[in-house]
């Protein structure tokens, strides 16, 4: 294995173990939410009070961080300028502190309004409005500090410190467990806000030893004429409109799920959490790790080495996604019910999660070729494509969620809408690119895919049946499912791995030489 690859193996490993570890506490502040709330009423009025604060975090800081700042420091950096990426690191997070403070007073003053938009048409009490209001304010910290937290992660990474940056996450979800299990039984769902708030401030201030060891020192130092915030900000313009547009996909079905019977709304999320791990860890690493190599090959015009990467990434995603998805929608019940059910999470409510779950595995690995996509268009500096596309998908995704939650699908049918628009915006991603690049080697990816599909139909077949012989003539319990997903998820994988191997699967021979110790090629 090339020296490089080891890097880019090693940093994804380092990324991968914090992303399942802060999964994990994810998980683990569900279930304590879920307990405490279950599908309830109160527990909508704060999902519904997030958004907003949602809105303001990925509006102005999630295009920074990932298409537009770590590529300009790491360029300085490999030009041996250290001094001036850390003047544009500094520049950059003194603006976008201010900007994110003037954004959060405004929203404050104006979130009786969009909480009236939001809810427009559901028979939420004053008492209900009033609550989400309150609960919206309070949580306007959240962005402020965790903003900014995740400015210092993308300083961190262009300094290739990923170490430093690993406890974040999982301090802000330890600040929320604590709030859910000590504070909300008392205080109620006001104290999970105040938890995710601390949690924000928490994400930051763990890292600041790193931050501090890069070099870095606090400077009031706002100046915007500075030609590498200026490239920045000609970066993040764009990108934050394409953000624009898939955080209106997120408020209609946030509307939408308001106008079904209460409950509904947080049983989609809970779904959407679940359906998220497969994402959230390996492919989110990869494509997190590939990144600054993918804007280096796009500096040296080295066209060849990205077609590769790209393609070798989507190959990976399918190999790895196509069997999780199928997992997931043939053990839905036993897994949502594993993971939720107790408390005020009845059957009833893992029922209407596990439906959601279903439809959202129908676009998992599309979600993961467009995160990969979009960050491949974005290293070769052009933002304006991926916004294009996502107007079409938002349009499309508009139409088939209003039509689908009407059927007896509802929640599901917002998923489904979900699923239908990530698949539309990976093919039309992928078309562009591979005129762009002269193709993405579309024929090795077919056959990776048609290798995966093959694999798999056995692989469902024999968890469902197992799933039908162990569930047979007994009630659900925690430990029968315990026992469902610890006997038919390990039984199901082999058998999707044998076939691999059986079929010649390249997929498998990279991850198992990217584990496999002295492994060279």
């Amino acid at each position: 294995m090339s020296k490089e690859r080891r890097r880019i193996i090693s940093a994804a490993t380092v990324i991968l173990v914090v992303y399942a570890l802060s999964r994990l506490l994810g998980y683990v502040r569900d279930v304590v939410i879920a307990n405490t709330f279950g599908t309830g009423n109160r527990l909508d009025d704060y999902q519904v009070a997030f958004r907003v604060p949602d809105l303001l975090f990925n509006l102005l800081l999630a295009g920074a961080i990932s298409s537009a700042f770590i590529p300009v420091l790491a360029e300085h950096l490999a030009r041996n300028e250290p001094e001036r990426a850390r003047q544009i690191a500094q520049r950059v997070l003194n603006l976008a502190m201010l900007v994110l403070t003037l954004g959060a007073a405004l929203l404050f003053a104006l979130a009786p309004f969009f909480i009236s938009v939001t809810v427009l048409g559901r028979d939420y009490t004053a008492q209900d409005h009033e609550l989400i209001v309150s609960l919206t304010r309070i949580l306007l910290l959240q962005p402020i500090f965790l903003g900014a937290g995740g400015l210092v992660i993308g300083i961190l990474t262009a300094h290739q410190r990923f170490y430093g940056q690993a406890p974040a996450p999982l301090v802000y979800n330890l600040a929320i467990i604590v709030a859910a299990v000590f504070f909300a039984p008392r205080f109620g769902v006001s104290a999970l806000a105040w938890g995710v708030v601390i949690g924000a401030i928490l994400h930051l201030g763990v890292q600041l030893p790193s931050l501090w060891r890069t070099g870095w020192r606090p400077r009031p130092d706002f100046d915007w004429h500075d030609p590498g915030v200026r490239k920045v900000a000609r970066l993040m313009f764009p990108i934050a409109l394409g953000l624009a547009a898939a955080q209106v996909n997120f408020f209609v079905d946030t509307f939408l799920a308001t106008q079904l019977p209460h409950g509904r709304a947080s049983a989609l999320k809970y779904a959407d959490t679940v359906a998220q791990v497969p994402l959230g860890t390996f492919s989110q690493a990869l494509a997190f790790v590939l990144f600054p190599f993918l804007s280096r090959d796009a500096a040296l015009n080295a066209i060849d080495s990205i077609r590769h990467r790209t393609a070798l990434a989507i190959r990976l995603n399918i190999f790895t996604l196509v069997p999780a998805s199928a997992g997931l929608a043939v053990l839905s019940v036993p897994i949502v019910a594993l993971l939720f059910q107790r408390g005020q999470f009845t059957a009833e409510s893992t029922r209407q999660t596990a439906l959601a779950l279903v439809f959202f595995t129908f676009g998992l690995t599309s979600q993961a070729a467009t995160a990969l996509l979009v960050r491949v268009f974005y290293a070769l500096q052009d933002v304006r494509t991926p916004l294009r596309i996502a107007a079409v998908v938002v349009a499309v995704n508009l139409i088939t969620n209003l039509v689908l939650v009407r059927t007896p699908l509802a929640q599901g049918g917002l998923a489904l809408g979900t699923s239908i628009a990530a698949t539309l915006n990976a093919v039309l991603l992928a078309r562009v690119l591979h005129r762009r690049l002269g193709g993405i080697e579309s024929g090795d990816i077919a056959r990776s895919a048609g290798r995966a599909l093959l694999a798999v139909l056995p692989m469902a077949a024999l968890a469902f049946v197992l799933f039908q012989v162990l569930l047979s003539g007994s009630a659900g319990s925690d430990l029968r499912h315990l026992a469902i997903v610890l006997v038919i998820i390990p039984l199901a994988g082999l058998t999707y791995v044998a076939i691999q191997r059986i079929l010649g699967s390249e997929e498998l021979g990279v991850l198992l030489s990217a584990v496999r110790p002295g492994s060279k090629g």
